[in-house]
């Protein structure tokens, strides 16, 4: 028996680069799902739940959205943040990108497990 979904609006399927970085240290990740509140992102470098990182998100066409996420869970190759900053233009270009997703994409939302 699966645990209902209790997230606030789901997420989307989606494949964009993007980029943790901590301080002065980055590296490439791969954003997986999202939704306008968060991410899953494949990473395999290990950052504990709660760390606060900044991430660049290549969402093309609306360009690169930077915002800052708290790690909220993590396994062996991905982790889910939670976005707690981000521009009020970021979350705008956010929203038209995950639309645009929603839109052009029949499966849409990403399957709950």
């Amino acid at each position: 028996m699966t645990t209902p979904d209790l997230r606030a609006e789901p997420r989307v399927r989606v494949s964009c680069r993007g980029t943790p970085r901590l301080g002065e240290t980055s590296a490439a990740c791969l954003i997986e799902n999202m939704c306008s509140r968060g991410f899953l992102i494949k990473f395999t470098a290990g950052l504990p739940v709660g760390k606060v990182v900044h991430l660049s998100c290549d969402l093309d066409p609306e360009g690169t959205v930077e915002c800052k996420v708290q790690v909220r869970h993590v396994n062996a190759d991905c982790l889910g943040a939670r976005v707690i900053e981000i521009s009020d233009d970021g979350r705008q270009r956010c929203r038209r990108f995950l639309d645009a997703q929603v839109g052009g994409n029949a499966g849409g939302a990403a399957p709950q497990a």
